[in-house]
């Protein structure tokens, strides 16, 4: 065991090793804080959001629960200063001195503020007593709050962030942690998920292209009326292919997932993917739906009974799909370091007298309204989430085990490792259902990211019904 891992649940190690790795930490001048050079190759990074009341710590903390059961190292942080609950949730009435302590000086490293949870290989730092005692951080705080959070000792560190960017205390997304944005099917809430991402985009430009037209442009252009998508956007940088290119990277590099929580139906499940097709369009960003969690009584009671709905008796479909999202983010590739690796572009920046326009404020908090109707977005069929093995042969003749999780009357998504190919074509054989039928497919999306891919049947309009009726029972 190395001096770190000896020294995480020894209340008093001395600092004198964590101050080593401290001393990697570098600050621009910027302000910006970075990750420390030779860095983490095998910890992840999760940040949960939301607006208040959609169930943002509860998807937290039964994610945690999820990671820490495919024997992952998992640190649940409450950084949910104003409505700390994490170990409400957790049923712990006296966790040990966390964040109040750590920035009152009373312990020396995060390790020390490690609360144990009756789950294994999962652990709790909590926010307790900090909402009516702190206020915000200063910048030295904050980068020693980030840099012990980079030096846990984890595999995955999953952060239950506050509602309101005032309530923050750090700023997880600073060291490239993965945007994990819980939203309920109502219109504040998608309002709220899509301005967020927005907020998010804008000062990923600043970074790569703050100080010239082009990041000024690109800024204003996101909350320009009428509204353009990115791809115009960035259609109108001419003549700096440098600077576009640092961009187009810095948008397909970004780290966002739209989680669904108190779903009734499959109309309101198809409400998340398309804000998820909306945020692509004018974010110019990939957003993926991670899953969509149906509204349950069973959920509901977890949030008084100190035990989260993963640690309750039973397996129902939310129980299952938190199982499934959580090997989801540890199969995701390219995030096992901090995801913020693109920087400006080299060469003359010319334009430094040109401060990038701040996005304008707005006294609604869930923000302005969004650049489209979601009604444009909606898919032309419902689609009925399944949970069926089968088989893609592809016409040359590949074959792939993959999963079906979601299936309508002109396709499926599907999770596939390895990934397909975009345009390829071939047969969907679903090998777990009796007679073993097949249907003919054409892959039209692929987000390796996640391993999966989106299929469109070409057979017979006779087949793709069988199959849909099938799936609709299925999914009552």
């Amino acid at each position: 065991m190395d001096d770190l891992a000896r020294a995480r649940f020894d209340p008093v190690a001395p600092t004198a090793k964590r101050a080593v790795a401290l001393g990697r930490l570098k600050v621009l001048g910027a302000g910006r804080w970075h990750a420390p050079v030779g860095g983490r190759p095998g910890a992840r990074f999760i940040a949960v959001r939301g607006r208040r009341g959609v169930g943002k710590s509860t998807v937290a903390a039964n994610l945690a629960i999820a990671l820490a059961g495919l024997r992952s190292r998992v640190v649940l942080i409450d950084l949910d200063l104003r409505h700390p609950t994490q170990h409400e949730l957790f049923g712990i009435t006296t966790p040990v001195p966390g964040l109040k302590a750590l920035m009152h000086d009373q312990i020396d490293t995060m390790e020390q503020a490690l609360t144990s949870t009756t789950v294994r290989n999962l652990h709790l730092v909590s926010a307790e007593g900090t909402a009516t005692q702190m206020g915000s951080a200063d910048v030295e705080q904050q980068h020693r709050l980030l840099s012990q959070i980079w030096e846990l000792d984890a595999d995955v560190v999953i952060a239950d962030v506050g509602t309101d960017a005032g309530g923050d205390l750090v700023d997880l997304f600073e060291m490239g942690a993965m945007r994990l944005v819980v939203s309920g099917p109502d219109p504040r809430s998608i309002r709220r998920s899509y301005n967020f991402f927005k907020e998010q985009v804008a000062r990923e430009i600043e970074h790569v292209a703050g100080g010239t037209l082009e990041g000024a442009m690109l800024v204003a252009g996101l909350g320009a009326t009428p509204a353009r998508s990115m791809q115009s956007l960035l259609a109108h940088i001419v003549g700096r292919p440098n600077i576009r290119a640092a961009l187009e990277q810095a948008l397909e590099a970004f780290a966002g997932r739209l989680v669904g929580n108190l779903i009734r139906n499959s109309a309101e499940a198809d409400l998340m993917h398309a804000s998820s097709r909306l945020i692509a369009d004018f974010l110019g960003i990939s957003a993926p739906v991670l899953g969509v969690l149906e509204s349950s009584l069973q959920v509901g009671a977890t949030r008084t009974s100190g035990r989260p709905l993963l640690l309750g008796a039973g397996i129902d479909r939310n129980v299952r799909l938190f199982h499934s999202m959580a090997e989801q983010l540890l199969m995701d590739g390219g995030e096992t370091e901090a995801a913020r690796c693109v920087s400006r572009p080299s060469g003359p920046m010319n334009d430094t007298d040109c401060a990038t326009t701040p996005p304008a404020v707005v006294e609604d908090a869930d923000g302005p309204p969004l650049p489209a109707s979601l009604g444009s977005y909606m898919r032309r069929y419902p689609r009925h989430p399944v949970d069926w093995h089968a088989l893609y042969r592809s016409d040359s003749g590949r074959e792939t085990p993959v999963r079906v999780f979601e299936l309508s009357l002109t396709g499926a998504s599907i999770t596939a490792l390895p990934g397909l190919d975009v345009a390829d074509t071939g047969h969907l054989v679903f090998s777990q259902i009796g007679g073993q039928p097949q249907i003919r497919v054409t892959v039209v999306d692929a987000r390796r990211p996640l391993g999966r891919a989106g299929l469109r049947f070409t057979d017979s309009e006779q087949v793709c019904a069988h199959l849909e009726a099938m799936a609709a029972r299925a999914g009552r």
